[in-house]
């Protein structure tokens, strides 16, 4: 090509588009090993502002959770499922500073401590406590529609279950499904970047396709996303992005349960939402979370028929989350180490002098 100016060279250089080769395919799976112990540690910051009646300005509350488990491979099964023992001794609570009080931390004993069978995709697949069984504490009253007060704060306390699941959710430390204890849950299929894929977080009210407004408790799920392999300090890990959006009305749900209307609860609205979104650092080799941060916002109103501008309840709120692999050994191994044996003095005998 002596003696072509630029332009020519560009244009004879076009004429042969340069071919990206295509990512090449993953398969995320979880590779267990027997005697596996991981500890690891869980930072939970909910910030909370609320206002009810003819308050007009939200209160803020902040508080804190932090907890450590551990799991341990106990057994390995066919087609890479294993069973292992999760153990959650204690939480720690701080709750933040008030107008009446500086922060206050107090640890509660909850003694988690189950055999879970696992799936090489992060899925329990059986679960058993291995503590002894407690008393169960008798479910809620029926919903009394006689008198509209008292509608509009059992209501509240009907849907409490639905509102506590979104405040679970906005720290991601509620059922073993949605914690960030035993996520992300992988695919199925090969994936590239870009690909995703769906699991259950919980169960909300929700419309039903295909109705005129009609709502039933249906699954609540996240979606998760294969970013593909990204740095972790020095390390190559690959990089998962799960995002969840939820927003539905509970007074609809309400209404459709007491086949009444909005006049006859005095409930106008009930809006309930969450938006929240979490970044998962993998262990490309074995499919183990290394890390984890969840940030989420949120809330909820309860408007009545008789002022439509103004909620009579409402809640704010704002959660970030961490957890972070603390240590790794194999306990089994240890086991198997010998002990090593402190050197003793033989006397041998001799012939004295004289």
């Amino acid at each position: 090509m002596s003696g072509m100016n630029p332009i020519a060279i560009l244009a004879f250089l076009s004429a042969f588009p340069y071919q990206q080769t295509p990512a090449k395919p993953v398969t995320l799976t979880r590779k267990y090993t027997l005697g596996e112990k991981a500890a690891y540690r869980v930072r939970a910051d909910i910030q909370i502002q609320s206002r009810q009646g003819e308050l007009r300005t939200f209160i803020p509350e902040d508080e804190g959770l932090e907890y450590d488990f551990t799991t341990e491979v106990t057994k390995l099964k066919p087609d890479g499922i294993a069973d292992l023992i999760y153990r959650r001794p204690t939480i720690k609570i701080i709750e933040g500073e008030t107008f009446d009080a500086g922060i206050k931390t107090t640890t509660e004993k909850i003694n988690l401590n189950y055999l879970l069978t696992m799936s090489p995709i992060n899925e329990v697949l059986a679960d058993k406590d291995l503590n002894p069984p407690k008393k169960e504490k008798a479910g809620p009253d029926k919903l009394n529609l006689a008198n509209r007060a008292a509608v509009t704060r059992r209501a509240q306390s009907f849907f409490d279950g639905f509102i506590e699941e979104v405040q679970r959710l906005s720290v991601f430390i509620g059922s073993l499904d949605s914690s960030l204890d035993f996520n992300p849950k992988f695919p199925f299929d090969e994936v590239v970047s870009g690909d995703t894929w769906k699991r259950t977080v919980g169960f909300q009210p929700q419309k039903l396709k295909g109705t005129d407004g009609k709502q039933a408790v249906q699954r609540l799920d996240i979606t998760y996303t294969f970013k593909g392999t990204t740095k972790r300090g020095p390390k190559d890990v690959y990089r998962i992005e799960a995002d969840l959006n939820h927003e539905t009305d509970l007074s609809q749900f309400l209404n459709q349960l007491a086949e009444v209307d909005s006049e006859i609860t005095g409930i106008k609205r009930f809006p309930l939402r969450l938006k929240a979104k979490v970044t998962y650092d993998i262990d490309p080799a074995t499919g183990r979370t290394l890390g984890a941060v969840a940030e989420s916002e949120g809330g909820y109103e309860v408007v009545l028929t008789s002022n439509e501008n103004d909620p009579i309840v409402e809640e704010k709120l704002k959660g970030r989350t961490t957890m972070s692999l603390l240590s790794l050994t194999n306990v089994s191994q240890a086991k198997k180490a010998p002990a090593k044996k402190t050197p003793t003095k033989t006397k041998t005998k001799g012939k004295g002098k004289g």
